[in-house]
Formats: structure tokens, C-alpha cells, sequence
């Protein structure tokens, strides 16, 4: 390798095997990037990183019958300069706008093509979202600038920030003052306003609004 060009460290997290060895051998092969390691379970993962942080983490959103969406929260939180890419069969709209309201930096199908994965490192590792061609309407609005909340008013930011953060309107009705009736006649108004459906959107929006941080999210 030319010594002249600056390495980029990356580590697979798949429970494929054949699948991440195909995955590694597409990173090794591009110049500014290295593959470190390979796990099959977030505690190998966690315990990696105990040791050395890489600079990319490539990452399935389902190891077995198991979700790991939620961990890019918590790993954006413990490594704010590790970069995500989720490369995964999961490609519906709705995992896209979870792994990006958690922190991903890239979302690509597995069925993308070389020369996607390394388009999506490169943009990635610069600071930039990058989504695969193939995945079409599922990332339509889902740049944080497509969320009016603007429309919002304070009152109503300071709900989508409690809503957010996982409280209950009860919760939310008793911290500001207000009834349990009046919290959730804030929270469809804010639904109505901005076009959410999941709680996932609900997120993104309190990120577009700047009312919580991935601090806030895992407290």
C-alpha cells in the first residue's frame, strides 16, 4: 500500500459469516481503508472497542432474530467519532429513518454494488449521509431539513423534547404543569404538524429542532 495514503481503520459487525469475509474482502481492496475485525455479536463488538476504536463500523441492523438498531444510539453516544454505515437487507423507509435518527451516517442494501460501498465509506467518513440508489421513496424527507418544525410552537417544542426523551404525557403534564388531556392534544398537533408516525420520527424531529442530543437520548 502506498504510504502516502491515510488508512482508515473499519470493523464488520454480521452474523454472517460468508456475507462479512465478502464485506472484508470489498473494504480491504479499497486503498484508504483497512478491515481490523469481524464480530457476530455486539459484546465482541463492545469488547473491541474497549481496546481501539476504529474509524468506520459497518454493521447488519439483525444479528440472528435479534434488532440492533437501538445500539447505534448508544454507540454514536460512546464513540461520537465513529462513523456507521448499516448495510443490511432490512431497506424499508422505516429502518432507514430509525438508523439515521440514532446516528448512522450511511444506509446501503446488501444488494448495493462495489462501487456504492465505496462511494458510501468515502462520503461517510467526510461527515456526510449517504443512501443507496436502490432504496428509491424509502429516504424521501428524510434529511432533518424536511422537517418543518418551525411550526412548532414553544410549548409544543418543549413536549416533542419530553416525547423524545421517552416520558409519558403523564410524565410531560406533571413536570410542566399540565393535564394528562392537554399533553395529548400537544402530541397529536405535533403529529399533525410535522408527519410523524414512529417514535423514531419523533426523534428526528426533536434532532431537526435541536431540543436533544444523543446525550439526552441515553442519558
Amino acid at each position: 500500500m502506498d504510504a502516502a495514503v491515510s488508512t482508515h481503520q473499519v470493523v464488520i459487525l454480521d452474523d454472517h459469516a460468508t456475507i462479512a469475509a465478502g464485506i472484508g474482502a470489498l473494504v480491504d481492496a479499497i486503498p484508504e481503508f483497512e478491515v481490523q475485525g469481524v464480530f457476530q455479536s455486539v459484546a465482541d463488538l463492545n469488547a473491541q472497542f474497549e481496546i481501539a476504536v476504529p474509524d468506520v463500523l459497518i454493521m447488519d441492523l439483525q444479528l440472528g432474530d435479534e434488532s440492533v438498531t437501538s445500539e447505534i444510539r448508544e454507540l454514536t453516544y460512546r464513540h461520537p467519532q465513529l462513523a456507521i454505515l448499516v448495510f443490511t437487507l432490512l431497506d424499508s423507509r422505516n429502518y432507514v429513518h430509525d438508523a439515521i435518527a440514532f446516528g448512522a451516517l450511511g444506509f446501503l442494501s446488501k444488494v448495493s454494488t462495489h462501487e456504492q460501498l465505496v462511494d458510501a465509506l468515502r462520503a461517510i467518513m467526510q461527515g456526510n449521509h449517504f443512501f443507496g440508489a436502490e432504496l428509491g421513496a424509502s429516504v424521501v424527507n428524510i434529511d432533518d431539513e424536511a422537517i418543518p418544525v418551525n411550526l412548532l410552537s414553544v410549548r409544543e417544542l418543549d413536549v416533542l423534547k419530553r416525547l423524545a426523551l421517552g416520558f409519558s404525557p403523564k410524565e410531560i403534564g406533571f413536570e410542566l404543569g399540565l393535564s394528562d388531556k392537554t399533553i395529548h392534544a400537544h402530541k397529536n398537533t405535533i403529529r399533525q404538524k410535522l408527519g410523524l408516525r414512529r417514535q423514531s420520527d419523533i426523534i428526528r424531529a426533536a434532532f431537526s429542532a435541536g431540543v436533544v442530543n444523543v446525550r439526552d437520548l441515553v442519558g
